[in-house]
């Protein structure tokens, strides 16, 4: 007589397996979710105001590569965020807008050419990238969190109070049968 497979020979061979490796993944992911929410924030406790600028401007230029737009097409988007254009400059009715030299001295050389804080909203905009919006919350140690984060956090919340209710219910119905 043949000895007697495990259930993990048996999906195994029915080509099941995969049900069992998701079911791996998940319980990974989940533990290393609950170790990240453990982990103490840690923020720095001091800086330089250089080492400041060149590290925005560094998550500037990783956000811009890789929207796969060039440095011009950049500015400009940014320009039409604004809503500023040369002619409407000329004829006084907005702001001069971004030139390209400039937005690559403020890339270039950000020590000496501080980026303002108002061309992330439009970086961000423009490229789809919040890589400069991660660069500066995680000196605080905290991290940007996608629409598709929160969705996956609000799953999460949803399936901790379903199992908490499951628990719930096994309870009400050990009292109900014991008393």
């Amino acid at each position: 007589m043949a000895a007697r497979k495990s259930k993990y020979q048996r999906a195994e061979e029915a080509g099941q397996l995969t049900i069992f490796d998701t079911i791996d993944n998940y319980v990974a992911s989940r533990e290393e979710i609950v170790e990240q929410c453990n982990k103490p924030m840690e923020s720095r406790e001091q800086a330089s105001e250089a080492e400041d600028c060149i590290e925005v401007a560094a998550a500037m230029k990783r956000a811009i590569r890789d929207s796969g737009l060039s440095r011009e097409q950049v500015c400009a988007a940014m320009n039409d965020y604004w809503g500023r254009s040369e002619q409407e400059h000329k004829n006084g009715q907005g702001k001069k807008p971004l030139s390209y030299e400039m937005f690559n001295h403020h890339l270039s050389k950000p020590v000496e050419y501080p980026i303002k804080a108002y061309f992330l909203f439009a970086l961000h905009r423009v490229t789809g990238s919040l890589e400069p919006a991660r660069v500066i919350v995680a000196a605080e140690g905290a991290e940007v969190a996608s629409q598709e984060d929160i969705a996956m956090m609000a799953l999460g919340k949803l399936e901790k109070n379903i199992s908490e209710m499951q628990q719930l219910k096994r309870q009400l119905k050990k009292t109900k049968t014991n008393g």
